[in-house]
């Protein structure tokens, strides 16, 4: 895959994110305050605002964690310049659904001041097993870091042209 092709992924994912926190974010004001069962006992759409990480990590660390995945967005970009085009497929897909998940977490906490979430797995009714609520940026980032790691625990990622040469003179 090219990297233009990269590049429509990830602007694909960020779009797909965004759109479905606008819709939560309009939307919840009609749910009930637990939220809006889709599969009872098992899965409902729950707004939530999240001014930390994944799993309660940094609870007020928007700011830092903005910073973070720009720094992560922009190491993609760069790693995707460097290397020599066209990326296997599963590589480009690995790199791009982190990239619009960051972007879109990104976009969140500079525009908003917090993340939303609201993709709510759980087992049973009332009082009962949560995992913690998450939104689809960061479905996209953990997909695409598994991949990553799928990858290169089979095969070497290509590395950057400059590296590459580096290597090679004795």
């Amino acid at each position: 895959m090219n990297r233009a092709g990269l590049y429509v992924l990830a602007l694909l994912v960020f779009t797909a994110d965004q759109g479905a926190k606008h819709w939560v974010f309009w939307s919840h004001f009609h749910w009930p305050e637990e939220g809006r069962e889709i599969i009872p006992g098992f899965f409902a759409l729950t707004f939530s605002v999240n001014t930390g990480g994944a799993f309660g990590i940094l609870p007020h660390g928007t700011q830092l964690l903005a910073v973070a995945a720009g720094i992560a967005a922009l190491a993609i970009v760069v790693y995707s310049l460097r290397v020599q085009s066209p990326l296997p497929r599963l590589l480009a897909v690995a790199l791009a659904l982190p990239l619009g998940g960051a972007l879109g977490n990104m976009w969140d906490r500079i525009t908003r001041g917090y993340v939303i979430d609201f993709l709510d797995f759980h087992a049973g009714s009332g009082p009962s097993w949560h995992f913690p609520i998450f939104n689809l940026a960061d479905s996209a980032i953990c997909i695409g870091v598994g991949l990553l790691a799928i990858i290169g625990s089979r095969q070497q990622a290509p590395r950057p042209e400059s590296v590459a040469v580096l290597k090679e003179k004795p």
